[in-house]
């Protein structure tokens, strides 16, 4: 009795929403993920508004300084977009007492909380980066900010946290910021990558490219983010003929060893020990599409939660016919599928 109506329902659902058509293709075109249900399982209690902090440096010349203040001003829209509240810190300080530097400690200080709530804190930063053998820091104006300094501030937040360090010199911020509950991306692959990087045009951008957005959902994930960046990145240097200085990488699985895009586009194999990152940066995104309303807490609980199902499901049936699996999987999708319905104008 079940399978006959699930059937009848399902045939009445897709003749009207052919989305659910393609959500099914292209779910099933994706390689199994490591990421089980516990990992993206959330405490929805207290509902905050999600938070971008924008972090720019000190540019040293006129030209970084344009540039700079246009990747923030491109960060300021999607915001605006998304609906998502927007804060950017630097490249001067307020006032003579208090540096940059000052002014994002006490910022996040603000945002310490005792609960866990399912909207990520993105905090990305623009700029300069240098790396001396010992600690890895984002140039100010003033004091300059290290990775060790923001760990510690990070300390207290129990909020998911999306860190993009866009700056040279800036992968030993994944040895030292990755951490349960934290995706962070670098512009580089190690310290010793030290000339000016322009990975930060190519994230911010991304996440107002609807075509960034691979899996149909109308968001970019954080994930989809770093692949488009880092593709267009290395398009730049191939366009003008130069030998990249940059190679991003995104840690999301606390390992502290990052993974490279082809990693992650499943182009090369990891080692043995290793684990390719990505399954978590990409149940956290932001809104491209300004014709639908962003997802509620609630709902965005919900997503993760038929997400993780979805992922466990597909482990699971690893071995069996893709029959099997997309006949087990249906009811979740249709459950994703009027999910976003809810919120489609």
């Amino acid at each position: 009795m079940f399978a006959g109506d699930f059937y009848r329902r399902l045939k009445m659902y897709v003749q009207s929403n052919l989305a659910l058509v393609f959500m099914v293709v292209v779910w099933l075109a994706l390689p199994p993920s490591n990421i089980l249900a516990d990992d993206l399982t959330v405490d929805i209690s207290d509902k905050a508004t999600p938070d971008v902090i924008v972090v720019v440096g000190a540019g040293g010349t006129s030209d970084y300084e344009a540039m700079f203040e246009k990747w923030a001003s491109t960060w300021k829209s999607n915001c605006e977009t998304a609906a998502l509240e927007f804060k950017q810190i630097g490249p001067i300080s307020k006032t003579d007492s208090v540096t940059v530097k000052d002014e994002l400690q006490s910022t996040l200080k603000m945002l310490d909380g005792s609960d866990l709530v399912v909207e990520p804190i993105w905090i990305i930063l623009i700029g300069h980066g240098t790396w001396d053998g010992k600690a890895a820091k984002l140039n100010l104006a003033g004091p300059d900010m290290s990775a060790e300094d923001l760990d510690s501030w990070l300390d207290s937040i129990r909020r998911p946290v999306i860190l993009a360090n866009c700056t040279s010199s800036s992968a030993p911020f994944i040895n030292r910021i990755s951490s349960p509950g934290r995706v962070v991306i670098t512009a580089t692959r190690n310290g010793s990558e030290h000339n000016f990087a322009i990975f930060g045009r190519y994230l911010a951008e991304a996440f107002a490219a609807i075509d960034a957005d691979l899996n149909h959902d109308d968001e970019v994930s954080a994930k989809e983010a770093f692949i488009r960046a880092s593709i267009e990145t290395k398009r730049f240097y191939d366009e003008q003929g130069r030998l990249a200085s940059e190679h991003s990488l995104i840690d999301d699985n606390s390992d502290k060893q990052g993974s490279d895009v082809e990693l992650v586009r499943g182009l090369k194999t990891a080692g043995p020990k290793a684990t390719v990152d990505g399954a978590i940066a990409d149940s956290f995104s932001i809104l491209v599409n300004p014709n639908v309303t962003p997802l509620a807490s609630d709902q965005k609980a919900e997503r993760q939660r038929i997400e993780a199902e979805l992922a466990r499901l597909k482990t699971e049936f690893a071995d069996e016919s893709k029959g099997k699996l997309r006949e087990a999987a249906l009811p979740l999708l249709i459950q994703l599928a009027e999910l976003y319905e809810v919120n489609s104008p």
